[in-house]
């Protein structure tokens, strides 16, 4: 196999793998949570839309790396259910939600059985792992929205400097590995 590509096959697999843990962790917190009727993506919605009181469609999708197309199902289902309202924003239509009653209701049903699938997990990841795991995904939502917005000035002009790589730093350490 090439170098080249070498390089791609190795970059899907960190893809591949970064995709297969949500699924899974998904997966167990769908099980966990089973008993409350909500499903995680549900109950992450719900309590988002809860912290903000009311948030703009846009908002929500760019705060939580999700596509609009596929927040937009969400909603809806959401919507049906009874859990959340909608009404249009002053600014071009937007559409801004809100937890109806039953979905306040909904998601405190659903809050000790989300604190027992992060307890799970915790147990089985260890109190240290979960900590750098949760680090892990930060940076890796950061490294794409750079990579957005990267992009985006890619397209208006001339081509930005990329940053340095900065080597990864297990929480608690006092030295990172030179790259």
């Amino acid at each position: 196999m090439d170098q080249a590509v070498r390089k791609a096959v190795e970059s899907l697999c960190a893809c591949a793998a970064l995709r297969s843990a949500a699924r899974s962790t998904t997966q167990l917190y769908d099980l966990v949570l089973q008993p409350s009727g909500l499903k995680a993506t549900q109950f992450t919605a719900l309590r988002t839309i809860a912290e903000a009181g009311e948030i703009a469609q846009w908002k929500f999708a760019r705060e939580n790396a999700i596509a609009v197309e596929t927040l937009s199902r969400r909603f809806t289902a959401l919507r049906k259910k009874g859990l959340i309202s909608s009404r249009v924003g002053g600014n071009h239509g937007e559409r801004i939600y809100r937890l109806t009653e039953q979905g306040k209701e909904a998601l405190n049903r659903a809050i000790p059985y989300w604190e027992r699938a992060q307890e799970r997990l915790r147990q089985t990841l260890g109190t240290a792992e979960m900590d750098a795991l949760l680090k892990i995904c930060e940076d890796a939502v950061e490294a794409a929205r750079q990579a957005e917005q990267l992009r985006a000035s890619n397209a208006s002009g001339p081509h930005p400097p990329m940053p340095p790589a900065q080597p990864f730093q297990s929480p608690g350490t006092e030295q990172s590995v030179a790259a």
